[in-house]
């Protein structure tokens, strides 16, 4: 039973954290002041932190919850996304300034990583194969 409840302990802090930061992503600097103040390197940059900090938090409370293929597809989905909006990046830094559409869809999947949605889907299904 011991085991049972750590593990709810584990997700539901995990869901906090992820909670405060998608929070203040968004009251700090897609909202707040902050968002308006910073240069577009800078605004990149503090997307790639959060985008980081909430991989970190997914990665160290899915890995005493979920079994080893859902912690590699936690890691795929972040690695796929990551690498896309790298090279939007990229291409948005060194060749010209990406079309509004692009940014919107970039914009989109930056939300999806930071958002708990994905951490959440994870922890429903892994309690759900593990009532099986």
């Amino acid at each position: 039973m011991q085991v049972s409840g750590s593990r709810k302990m584990y997700f539901w802090i995990g869901l906090a954290v992820m909670l405060i930061l998608y929070c203040l992503y968004y009251f700090c600097f897609i909202y707040g002041l902050a968002y308006e103040i910073h240069s577009l390197r800078a605004r990149h940059f503090v997307k790639l932190i959060f985008i980081l900090a909430c991989y970190a938090v997914g990665v160290i409370t899915l890995r005493r919850l979920t079994t080893g293929w859902m912690l590699r597809l936690w890691h795929l989905i972040y690695l796929i996304c990551l690498i896309l909006l790298l090279l939007l990046g990229i291409y948005d830094w060194s060749i010209a300034r990406t079309p509004l559409q692009v940014r919107m869809v970039a914009d989109n999947l930056q939300e999806f990583l930071v958002s708990p949605l994905l951490y959440v889907a994870m922890g429903l299904f892994s309690s759900y194969l593990k009532g099986l």
